[in-house]
C-alpha cells in the first residue's frame, strides 16, 4: 500500500475517473496502479493538440500539478479549455474534469473566468453557476474521503461500464 496524503494527489483527471466509477481513483491512488496508454488515448491526444502557438499549461498549485489542454485570452479573461477527441453519451464526467481544472488553476492564473469542453469538435461553454461549482468541489470532497480511506468506495457494479474496464481485474467488488 502507497504511503497516502489526499490533498497532495487530488487532480481533474482523478475527479473525472470519480464520476465514471468511484473505485477507480481509489485503485489508482491506493495500490499505484495506472492503466497504459490506449491507442485510442494516444490518438486523442495527438488530435486534442492547439494550434501553432499555443499548448498545455501545467499549472502548480497546492494541490499539485494540473495539466491543461489549453488557456486561452479572450477579451481580458483566461478561458481553461479541455479537449476530448471523441464523443461520449455521457460528458459528465468530462464536465466534472474541466471544472476541477478551473478550481485549481484559479489559485494561481490570474484573470481565469471561464472554462470550455470541447468533445468530438463540438465545443460547449460551462455557466460556471454556484450549483456546478458546488457539485464538483463536493465530489472533491467525497473523492478525498475514499483516497483516504484503506477500503474502497462502495458502488454498484454497472455491467456496460465493468465488462470494458481496464481496472476490472484490480477492483474488488468483481
Amino acid at each position: 500500500m502507497l504511503d497516502y496524503k489526499p490533498l497532495d494527489r487530488i487532480n481533474p483527471t482523478l475527479v473525472r475517473q470519480y464520476v465514471y466509477c468511484p473505485v477507480i481513483p481509489w485503485i489508482v491512488a491506493r495500490l499505484g496502479v495506472v492503466e497504459p496508454p490506449t491507442d485510442s488515448m494516444l490518438l486523442g491526444r495527438e488530435s486534442a493538440k492547439p494550434p501553432e502557438g499555443r499548448g498545455q499549461v501545467c499549472v502548480r498549485t497546492r494541490r499539485g500539478a494540473v495539466v491543461i489542454d489549453e488557456v486561452v485570452e479572450e477579451g481580458g479573461l483566461r478561458v481553461i479549455v479541455e479537449k476530448k477527441a471523441y464523443r461520449s453519451r455521457n460528458a459528465s464526467r468530462y464536465t466534472a474534469q474541466v471544472v476541477a481544472s478551473y478550481l485549481l488553476a484559479r489559485e494561481l492564473l490570474q484573470g481565469v473566468r471561464r472554462a470550455r469542453l470541447v468533445v468530438g469538435g463540438e465545443v460547449k461553454e460551462l455557466e460556471l453557476s454556484g450549483d456546478l461549482v458546488g457539485d464538483v468541489e463536493k465530489i472533491v470532497e467525497l473523492l478525498e474521503r475514499a483516497l483516504g480511506s484503506d477500503k474502497p468506495p462502495q458502488t454498484r457494479p454497472e455491467p456496460t461500464k465493468c465488462t470494458s474496464c481496464w481496472y476490472r481485474r484490480f477492483c474488488p467488488h468483481h
